[in-house]
């Protein structure tokens, strides 16, 4: 009588242990975990419940074999000693999986040749693990032998339980994948729909690159694109702008070719070490710059289309269009869902890529474009409207190479008198007094600046010093030598060394002369008659230290010609040359100066023809003509204007208003170069830049 009670309480805790598991594992079937966590978990409390002596779950799909996902004290139940043992084994768990039905295989029985054995001194309890349609897996307990055969299918009865929870995790799983899968799916249709969207190569890079960095789930995706041997960077998910000449973007187009080249996708998760050379110190530069922790390069490669001659489709090879760069910078884990999103994503961005190309190398693909949006020109109601203009566009077009027309190349200048001189520092110093104004009226050789010189006086005081020893010791030697006490070789050492004397004093008499004319540098003086050009002369100079060479002021004389000096760029020079030959500019001058002595004389002289038309910046309303008389040999970089050729200009100061006589006063010139055709005439830059730039370095 004292037994029922333990026996009641032993079947009471048994049956809360029963149903503790259950309910764990109901719980832990509706989280998201791995397979081989939830069986570990399963596997263990089913065993508990049960006090079995061990077990283990079987899981197959998709054709593969049956594999221990998970295992408890597996390796003291005497399974692994023969190999024949081993395979019947397998065999009785395959037997299950297929029929879908538990049994219950009492130690070393057989079931036939074909349905396996149980090799093992336990009861083994065998149930599968099924869904609606399909059977994942088996669940495989070891229990003991002493037990009644009603027990021993409660145990079986136990275990098809759990195994239902089982089905309940794969069901929540497929349903999540489902899920997964939907929202793959319509991430994809947007992918798609944006990379098939336009046919433009930058546009198609840019949508591949920000639709694939949500499919894929990455933080960053770039699209590189094979230019020749080249990579060139297009398009960086979420960045409108890319700075192509930054180090990042340089060392990812280096990347990219090493990967192209090799022809194979490149992850990269922390480990460089089985890379070949040549990607991997590119990898590793590219890395301390950008700080990336996963990164895959995926190269997009166009197939060959299928040809039936076998010759022909071994000749033709795959074409390597681009990469796509895959990066995380938070972690660097690499999912097999991240590479099958990422093989997806390579497959519609290579044939998006490959149609772009192939649009944007069709033969004069912009005018077609234009021609197919200007469709509508050819309808029936517009068709004589266009004929019209396209009539119209054509005399237009022709008259362009037969309506003559005049060739004017425009230059910049200033308008200077004819007669001016420039007064330059002759010896280096400190303006110490200037003499003269702006616009003051000079005469030839009157003074306008005085210098002085602190070394030069230094030197004129030592050499005069030096000049009145060298005098007072000649004296003393003539008169040492006059001594009528003195012997004959001293007197003759006496003579030879005022012969001394007397060099070093004429060398210092000399040194002082040249010392004392460049004193007299110092003072400045007007080369001609004329007016001073110089504006702010006190502010500019007074006290300033000056060098040898520099540009003090300028003489000019206004009342005389006047000229104008523009600065034709280098390259619009052939035009004038042409029209402007050196024997042509000799007669120009001579003409000149003949018009010149008629005005004087009062004889008929015809002057050469004005062709330079010219307004100046003081009267832009007015224009004016004059006469090229001189064309500079030589070209010479002038600040901003570059390289330049000086051309000369006489004009009529008549003609001027005496206010607009300013020295260098702005001027733009229109040089005459001759009759060409009127479309020459506009578009003479246009072809320079043709000739130059494109057909000079095809």
């Amino acid at each position: 009588m004292s037994v029922q009670p333990a026996d009641s309480e032993t079947t009471e805790q048994s049956s809360q242990q029963i149903h503790s598991a259950a309910v764990e594992i109901a719980e832990l079937a509706r989280l998201d975990v791995a397979p081989q966590q939830f069986f570990d978990h399963f596997l263990a409390r089913v065993v508990a419940a049960m006090a079995a002596q061990g077990g283990a779950v079987w899981l197959g799909e998709d054709q593969r074999p049956l594999e221990i996902t998970s295992q408890l004290n597996l390796a003291n139940v005497a399974l692994a000693d023969r190999l024949d043992d081993q395979q019947a084994h397998g065999r009785l768990i395959s037997r299950v999986f297929h029929s879908g039905e538990g049994i219950l295989a009492p130690p070393y029985t057989k079931f036939g040749e074909e349905g396996g054995a149980n090799p093992t001194p336990y009861l083994l309890v065998l149930c599968p693990i099924r869904t609606d349609h399909r059977t994942h897996g088996v669940v495989e307990i070891f229990q003991r032998t002493q037990s009644e055969l009603v027990v021993q299918r409660g145990y079986l009865r136990f275990v098809s339980q759990m195994c239902e929870l089982a089905g309940e995790y794969f069901k929540a799983r497929d349903l999540k994948r489902l899920r997964d899968r939907e929202a793959v799916w319509g991430q994809l249709e947007r992918f798609t729909r944006a990379a098939h969207q336009n046919l433009d190569v930058q546009d198609t890079a840019y949508a591949v690159a920000n639709e694939s960095c949500r499919l894929i789930g990455c933080d960053r995706v770039s699209v590189v694109v094979r230019r020749g041997r080249r990579a060139v960077l297009l398009a960086v998910s979420g960045q409108d702008m890319i700075e192509k000449r930054s180090n990042v973007a340089i060392l990812l187009q280096q990347l990219a070719e090493q990967v192209m080249a090799a022809g194979e996708p490149l992850w990269y998760v922390g480990e460089t070490a089985d890379l070949p050379p040549q990607i991997e110190s590119v990898l590793s530069a590219y890395v301390d710059e950008s700080h990336t922790r996963m990164l895959g390069v995926v190269p997009l490669v166009r197939q060959p289309p299928v040809d039936p001659d076998p010759e022909r489709a071994a000749e033709e090879s795959p074409e390597v269009l681009g990469a796509l760069i895959i990066e995380r910078i938070d972690q660097g884990r690499l999912t097999d869902s991240l590479r099958e999103r990422t093989d997806l994503v390579c497959e519609h961005a290579t044939i998006a890529l490959a149609n772009a190309l192939t649009y944007e190398h069709v033969f004069l693909m912009p005018f077609w474009r234009t021609i197919a949006k200007s469709k509508w020109l050819v309808q029936a109601r517009r068709l004589p409207i266009s004929i019209s203009v396209g009539v119209a566009l054509l005399l237009g077009l022709l008259s362009l190479f037969v309506i003559p027309a005049e060739l004017r190349i425009t230059a910049h200048g200033t308008l200077q008198p004819a007669e001016r001189r420039d007064v330059f520092v002759q010896e280096a110093g400190v303006v110490d007094s200037l003499l003269v104004q702006h616009g003051q009226q000079v005469k030839k050789d009157q003074e306008l600046a005085r210098l002085r010189s602190r070394e030069l006086d230094v030197s004129i005081t030592e050499i005069r010093g030096r000049k009145a020893a060298t005098f007072k010791q000649i004296g003393s030697t003539q008169q040492a030598r006059g001594d009528s006490k003195i012997s004959y070789d001293e007197r003759r050492r006496l003579s030879g060394q005022l012969e001394q004397l007397q060099e070093t004093y004429d060398s210092l008499s000399e040194q002082l002369t040249l010392l004392l004319a460049r004193k007299e540098m110092l003072t400045l003086h007007s080369p001609i008659d004329g007016q001073v050009v110089s504006w702010d002369l006190q502010h500019r100079l007074q006290d300033r230290p000056v060098e040898k060479g520099a540009l003090l002021m300028s003489v000019s004389d206004p009342s005389q010609k006047w000229e104008l000096e523009l600065l034709v760029p280098e390259d619009q020079m052939g035009y004038i040359a042409r029209s402007h030959d050196e024997s042509g500019l000799v007669d120009r001058r001579q003409s000149i100066a003949a018009a010149a002595g008629a005005a004087v004389g009062g004889s008929g002289t015809n002057p050469p023809p004005e062709d330079v038309s010219y307004i100046i910046a003081t009267d832009p309303t007015s224009s004016h003509r004059g006469t090229v008389v001189e064309i500079q040999s030589s070209a010479e970089v002038r600040g901003e204007e570059g390289n330049t050729v000086l051309v000369r200009v006489a004009i009529d100061r008549g003609r001027l208003n005496p206010a607009d006589l300013r020295p260098g006063a702005a001027v733009t010139g229109r040089i005459d170069c001759g009759r060409r055709s009127l479309g020459f005439v506009w578009f003479h830059d246009l072809f320079a830049f043709i000739r130059s730039k494109i057909l000079f370095r095809l």
